[in-house]
């Protein structure tokens, strides 16, 4: 693989997973979710990820989220799926069920552990599935991915074309990176886009964040994509006060997205299941 596809660019939503009091599934506001990231100018759908409390569901509720999602995108987007599990029996067991509901690629979640861990890890869910592979390199809750771990597993593992850099500092990461790897893979910010300006500065393709209003986010890409500094500065003014609270408290960061799309009128409940304490920006 090692050409990125050409559609694996621009604002990949994360998408919050719309639940009721009580816990159960909103399908329904799952569908209005939809419609407000893609309205938004989001490039791609990222259902079931941990910031999509993915992590809390059962594998029921799992697969029911992913086929409503993309049976709401209608080929609209594609889907990137993400792949949490640091077990790797689970992990191939959950990227199966994504590539079953019509997903076009996944969002991998290196283990804990050594660089063998990693790379016999993503290298079993690359040979089984032969799909595009973005890597999640977020130290505090995955394995760690210094340069030269990512070098051989990009030489190694065909299908890894994208890399979500939320190793912080996030911008200095793309650049060696870039410098490293070339045009081979695609860079992604996350972590909220709070960073988004630095790290299109220094290379970054797009993002991967379910920041809440994903048109402010799409406004500072397009203004720096047509050479529109001043424009792009602006633009990320405008949307850095959402981000820098998420920053600030990130473990209320799913709460604070899900109160701000009820109150928009996108979701009925800003409801979210408990979870063990751990920080997951995305």
């Amino acid at each position: 693989m090692h050409t990125p596809p050409d559609w694996l660019q621009g604002l990949f939503a994360v998408l919050p997973t719309p639940m009721v009091s009580g816990g159960g599934l909103d399908l329904d506001g799952l569908d209005r979710v939809v419609e407000h990231y893609l309205d938004g100018g989001a490039a791609g759908l990222v259902p079931a990820s941990i910031a999509g409390e993915g992590d809390l569901l059962d594998d029921a509720e799992r697969r029911a989220v992913i086929q409503r999602v993309v049976r709401r995108a209608a080929g609209r987007a594609p889907v990137a799926v993400g792949v949490p599990d640091e077990r790797t029996d689970r992990a191939l067991a959950q990227a199966r069920v994504a590539a079953g509901c019509g997903a076009g690629a996944l969002l991998v979640k290196p283990p804990r552990g050594d660089a063998q861990q990693i790379l016999a890890h993503v290298g079993a869910i690359a040979l089984a599935m032969r799909m595009p592979i973005v890597l999640l390199d977020h130290p505090k809750f995955g394995g760690r991915l210094p340069l030269s771990l990512l070098q051989v597993l990009v030489d190694g593992v065909p299908e890894i074309v994208g890399i979500k850099v939320e190793d912080e500092p996030t911008a200095d990461k793309m650049a060696r990176l870039r410098t490293l790897l070339g045009p081979r893979l695609r860079l992604f910010g996350g972590l909220g886009g709070v960073h988004c300006l630095h790290e299109l500065e220094h290379g970054a393709d797009g993002f991967f964040t379910g920041y809440p209003h994903p048109r402010a986010l799409v406004d500072v890409m397009d203004c720096w994509r047509r050479g529109e500094r001043a424009a792009a500065a602006a633009a990320n003014a405008r949307m850095l006060p959402v981000a820098l609270r998420e920053q600030a408290d990130p473990d209320t960061m799913i709460l604070q997205r899900k109160t701000l799309l009820r109150d928009a009128g996108v979701l009925r409940e800003a409801v979210v299941r408990p979870r063990p304490p751990a920080r997951w920006p995305a």
